[in-house]
């Protein structure tokens, strides 16, 4: 009876475990325009015509995330922040993540397969800035 009690207990801390690890990861639909906190964005960039669609022009912001061999990847979960303050946390499973963020500088963590990247960048008052987040491997 009391190793069912452990086994059922441990079974019921990794539900919690994992359910709050995601709870703070809001998952992006594809080619679908989203908001998170407040910031508009659009996990987006698989297809000729998603690439293409006029709407994402809007957006101050397009990093893509590749690999070593410029080969993009998806399914990265990607943070922003602006002065140590953070404004979203997104899972996208295309290989563009759009955001409309007012001009100003901003850092993003991008973690790809187990491999994280940090870099700094800066939204444009006008137009569109593109930055690319290559990993290793």
């Amino acid at each position: 009876m009391a190793q069912i009690r452990f086994i059922a207990l441990a079974v019921i801390a990794c539900a919690m475990s994992a359910s709050a690890l995601g709870d703070d990861v809001t998952v992006l639909p594809a080619d679908e325009p989203a908001e998170v906190n407040g910031v508009k964005l659009a996990c987006t960039g698989v297809g000729d015509d998603a690439k293409k669609d006029p709407r994402w022009r809007a957006y101050a912001m397009r990093m893509e995330f590749a690999n070593a061999q410029a080969e993009y990847v998806s399914d990265v979960v990607v943070s922003v922040t602006k002065d140590g303050e953070a404004l979203f946390k997104v899972r996208c499973d295309s290989p563009w993540v759009l955001a409309d963020l007012e001009a100003g500088k901003y850092e993003v963590v991008a973690t790809f397969d187990g491999n994280t990247k940090t870099q700094k960048f800066s939204a444009p008052k006008a137009g569109q800035t593109r930055l690319v987040v290559r990993f290793p491997r």
